[in-house]
């Protein structure tokens, strides 16, 4: 007998996230309702520790997606990977390990940068993936740290061979999880036009007003919009890059909910989905 034709049914609509937010602390009492108001939330899942596949899971059950953070150039001392880093894997400038942060106002972070143009430390990042998506149980990663690869003093030569680096381990990791967030912290530079080849989305951290209004910085923040918009309207329309607005008030702010007024408007009129919170990243989302 004649079969019916076959019925293509529709692809479902690409995730698009209209609230997010973003907490680094460990387990507590009402975690989850604090997360769950929010379609898209990220989390630390080594802070969270072995409760983090069920935290996780509470989020998924919530209607959340949930991303797991991953230092992708910074080697911490509480990184549980420390000691697997072999020495050779290091960025090297002027024949020593390369401390980013050394000479900026923020000179006691003595991280050193892990060098994403060793197969090896790539290799370990695909691992690390691997382990936030299975184990942890996450949606997507969260890559930290890869603003380091903007940094000025970073020289050319260096700066161009860790942007291929970079562009290897997305193109591995989308190859490997194509349904899986890949979101990336503050690549604003020329990193950006790396990600935006494969990777979904960044986050704008320190996304302040007053840098859109000083004469100092506006120039730079309108330059960064304006490429963030290039690189959105070269995407098909069934892979929109996101663009998360991130700001944190001082724990004893006294105008906070004007201040992060302020922020959601500015954030939204660009098209950004916006997050502010108040004393650190530790801290659960304000009310």
């Amino acid at each position: 007998m004649p079969q019916p034709d076959s019925v293509v049914a529709p692809q479902s609509a690409p995730f698009v996230p209209h609230s997010w937010c973003l907490y680094y602390g460990g387990p507590c009492d009402g975690l989850v309702d604090r997360l769950a108001g929010h379609d898209l939330v990220v989390v630390d899942p080594a802070a969270l520790g072995e409760k983090a596949p069920e935290i996780v899971a509470a989020l998924h059950l919530r209607g959340c997606r949930v991303v797991g953070y991953l230092s992708a150039v910074e080697i911490a001392t509480w990184h549980d990977y420390r000691d697997r880093i072999d020495p050779s894997w290091y960025i090297v400038v002027d024949d020593k390990p390369w401390i980013p942060w050394a000479d900026t106002a923020v000179g006691w972070r003595t991280n050193l940068a892990a060098s994403l143009a060793a197969p090896g430390w790539r290799a370990l990042l695909a691992e690390l993936v691997d382990r936030t998506l299975s184990r942890d149980g996450c949606d997507g990663v969260f890559f930290d740290t890869l603003e380091d690869l903007d940094f000025p003093h970073l020289p050319p030569d260096e700066a161009a061979r860790q942007r291929e680096g970079l562009q290897l381990l997305f193109r591995t990791l989308r190859e490997a999880h194509p349904n899986a967030l890949l979101l990336t912290n503050r690549t604003l530079g020329a990193t950006l036009d790396v990600i935006a080849e494969d990777g979904d989305g960044l986050c704008w951290e320190d996304f302040a007003v007053k840098f859109f209004e000083d004469p100092g910085t506006r120039t730079w923040m309108e330059g960064v919009a304006a490429r963030i918009e290039a690189c959105r309207a070269r995407r098909a329309p069934d892979r929109p890059f996101h663009v998360l607005a991130l700001w944190n008030g001082s724990a004893d702010m006294p105008d906070f909910a004007a201040a992060r007024e302020a922020v959601q408007r500015k954030s939204e009129a660009y098209g950004y989905v916006p997050y502010c919170t108040r004393g650190g990243y530790n801290a659960l989302p304000p009310d």
